[in-house]
């Protein structure tokens, strides 16, 4: 079928039930996005097949289909999916075909096809899937929407639908920590989000558990993602990872003021500590953007705007009094300067760092705090 032209591997695909001609498809798509220098005939071949072949997004005549995939068909074309890529063992050349077929101006469409087969490499641990899942999510972008989707899929298949099975991803730190910082980087973004965006929705309790039992076991988790190349296809640019320092610290510092309580959080935030504490050093570092790490900053003012609206009618010095002894309020704040502190201190903040101490000052007035930023200021 190689030497063929394109419109007559079409037609030979044409006489194949599904999913066997999705099978022979898949295996046509190999060889054209393989090559040394796929040319954009190839490619655009490769496209077709995928949107006819594979997804069953268009019919012979590239018209939209208007029914979709089955639940059936769906099922039947993850598993082709999955012995597919388990199959291929150069990593160049299955994250080739992974992201021709998750990337671009269908992957919202295929979106839910993604989240299937990943949450399927979970059940039946693969490496290769999970590793391929992790190089689309950072070539995206793992704040992206379509990691967001694929996180949020996945939270809801083994922290909603099935709490119990969460053991499976404990495994999962092991099997490819690639994918496992990258994952937790897209799903710290769920939960604890500023309020300008929505409701505030807080993490499941295992979903938590099991972070911080991630964290807590692999103290270069956070950086995984930094530390090891993606295997790209000839042409592409490699795109660097966004550590999930920011969006879990943030989980940990806001809790105390959204009355969760668990002690889980202080758990995490001892463990991201620890995970910072074991950052390799870079030059420039890399590891935390610094307005990432103050994203939090807009909560704690919100809710000491609150606290002193809710006491307005006091004395002025039972208010003050109320304010300093709000313990929520100063959990917050200390597990802020702690963090702040570190990341500092081990020189893996990146970008203007002044601007993000100026901004601290905004905080209510926090002793630990006051020391950091009076650290910093003496030390420049």
């Amino acid at each position: 079928m190689s030497q063929f032209s394109g419109p007559e591997i079409k037609h030979t695909l044409r006489k194949l039930e599904f999913p066997v001609c999705s099978k022979e498809a898949l295996l046509k798509i190999g060889q054209l996005t393989c090559g040394r220098v796929p040319s954009i005939k190839h490619m655009d071949l490769a496209l077709d097949l995928m949107a006819e072949f594979i997804f069953h997004e268009v019919d012979r005549r590239g018209n939209k289909r208007t029914l979709p995939l089955t639940t059936m068909q769906e099922i039947q074309l993850v598993e082709v999916l999955y012995d597919y890529f388990n199959s291929v063992n150069n990593d160049t050349a299955r994250n080739s075909v992974f992201l021709s077929l998750f990337s671009g101006t269908t992957a919202i469409i295929r979106s839910g096809i993604l989240s299937k087969l990943v949450s399927m490499a979970i059940g039946i641990p693969s490496h290769f899937i999970l590793i391929s899942a992790s190089t689309l999510m950072q070539q995206l972008g793992n704040t992206s929407p379509n990691s967001y989707r694929l996180a949020n899929a996945l939270v809801k298949d083994y922290f909603v639908l099935m709490p119990n099975s969460s053991k499976q991803l404990h495994l999962v730190p092991r099997l490819a920590p690639q994918f496992a910082s990258n994952f937790l980087t897209a799903v710290a973004d769920i939960y604890f989000a500023d309020v300008k965006k929505g409701p505030l929705i807080f993490p499941p309790a295992t979903l938590l558990e099991t972070i911080t039992d991630w964290v807590s076991e692999n103290t270069q988790l956070c950086v995984a993602a930094q530390q090891t190349q993606s295997a790209l296809p000839p042409g592409a640019i490699a795109m660097e990872a966004t550590t999930p320092f920011a969006g879990l610290l943030k989980w940990c510092i806001l809790a105390p003021i959204y009355r969760q309580t668990s002690e889980i959080y202080g758990k995490l935030h001892l463990g991201l500590i620890e995970n910072m504490l074991e950052i390799p050093h870079s030059n420039p570092p890399r590891a935390i953007f610094a307005q990432h790490l103050i994203i939090s900053i807009g909560n704690i003012c919100r809710y000491a705007v609150d606290l002193q609206n809710r006491s307005r009618k006091s004395d002025p010095t039972e208010r003050q009094k109320m304010f300093l002894e709000d313990t929520a309020l100063h959990l917050c704040l200390d597990r802020f300067a702690q963090a702040i502190q570190i990341a500092l201190s081990v020189n893996c903040v990146y970008g203007n760092i002044g601007d993000m101490i100026n901004q601290l000052k905004q905080l209510p007035f926090n002793k630990l705090m006051a020391i950091v930023i009076n650290s910093y200021k003496n030390k420049t």
